[in-house]
């Protein structure tokens, strides 16, 4: 099963345009378009509310799923001299072939809401939603939803959030308290199955909060194909502040075959585009051992398949000039049965395999190295 997500972000106004034409879903379902995006409440990055052209975006990618951050409901309440709208009813009246999940998340600067909306082509069994810790502060609250949506028989599990902004010490305080929520939250017991997550994180990618996402298992679907470099990675362009801040993990059930970013003016953020394929055979057990002293250099996630199997993925979180290596037995005390290193992937991941049937109990040992030089090394057993 093939399944492609697309993280977006965009603008809005009062207008609603005609609903553009949207494919239906297949009887079978072989394929899923993710789309996740921070809409900026409808306003784009020129300071003008263009939400035909969110409307726009979301229907040349034609996602199955799209996830989306800043979305408001201001029916009632004017905006900018003008009446708003409920932007999350609106996508539904536009996008009929939706089902639709909005995690409310606080009020806005117009006495609206705001949330994080999921929409997706198939067919929701369970919406939870849950709003993150605050400090008090006077800071917006921030919430996470998530949904499980039937997939030709297959259950997928999709979560997005939005976590606060701001590089001061509170603020990073305050972000670092809502990731552990999140983290909480987001079922560990369920990574062996097609699982996704994504958000505006607020978090660059050497942030401590990204090693944690990496320690609990989830797969950064960017770096599995992309450096973590150049203009390409930046999802927050502007102000002399460009970053990559907006992101789609997968567990590791999923196989990426595509990430990249949508270039528009719609919103202050572009949208990330991520296609995955959900691994056949099944994923019996996987795990995540954490790289360095300070556990952020990066890390080695392995995952085993019922055939006993493996996909090693390891990645560079730092391109400091220490490497990650990750070492896999197939059981303690068993043969070596593959060996990967970052290597050329600085500040990226690479991706190795070891063959059916010798991955039954895998050890997996992670060290930096440098040169002949190796150090900081932990192992762990993936069970």
């Amino acid at each position: 099963m093939t399944l492609t997500a697309v993280v977006a972000i965009g603008t809005g106004a009062e207008a609603r345009p005609p609903a553009p034409t949207v494919a239906t879903v297949a009887t079978v379902a072989t394929s899923l378009k993710v789309m996740n995006w921070n809409i900026q409440g409808g306003n784009s990055s020129d300071g003008d509310a263009h939400w035909d052209s969110i409307v726009s975006t979301i229907a040349a990618e034609d996602p199955d799923i799209v996830t989306l951050q800043e979305v408001h409901n201001d029916k009632g309440h004017l905006v900018d001299g003008r009446p708003g709208i409920n932007q999350y009813q609106t996508l539904l009246d536009t996008f009929p072939a939706y089902e639709g999940h909005f995690a409310r998340s606080d009020t806005n600067a117009y006495g609206g809401s705001a949330g994080q909306l999921i929409l997706s082509k198939y067919p929701i069994n369970e919406k939870v939603s849950y709003t993150l810790p605050n400090d008090n502060s006077g800071a917006v609250d921030r919430s996470m939803g998530g949904v499980n949506i039937g997939v030709g028989g297959t259950a997928v599990r999709v979560y997005s959030t939005h976590l606060s902004a701001g590089d001061g010490a509170a603020a990073v305080a305050r972000r670092e308290a809502q990731a552990r929520y999140v983290l909480g939250k987001l079922p560990a017991d369920k990574m062996n199955t097609p699982t996704l997550f994504t958000g505006d994180l607020n978090a660059r990618p050497d942030a401590a909060i990204r090693s944690w996402i990496a320690g609990a298992g989830w797969l950064d679907t960017w770096t599995q194909l992309n450096a973590n470099t150049g203009a390409a990675v930046v999802t927050h362009p502007g102000s002399g502040d460009d970053a990559r801040i907006d992101y789609v993990y997968g567990s590791g059930a999923l196989d990426v075959s595509e990430a990249r970013t949508r270039t528009t003016t719609a919103s202050d953020h572009r949208p990330v585009v991520t296609r995955v394929t959900v691994h056949s055979p099944s994923v019996a057990r996987s795990g995540a051992v954490l790289a360095g002293a300070d556990s952020l250099a990066g890390s080695a996630h392995v995952a085993v398949y019922s055939d006993a199997a493996a996909k090693v993925r390891v990645c560079d979180n730092k391109a400091d000039g220490w490497g990650v290596r990750a070492y896999v037995h197939g059981k303690a005390g068993g043969p070596l049965v593959v060996t990967g290193q970052d290597g050329a992937y600085a500040d990226g991941c690479g991706t190795f395999d070891a063959a059916p049937g010798t991955a039954t109990s895998p050890v997996v040992k992670v060290c930096l190295y440098k040169g002949g030089e190796e150090k900081d090394c932990r192992q762990r057993t993936i069970t």
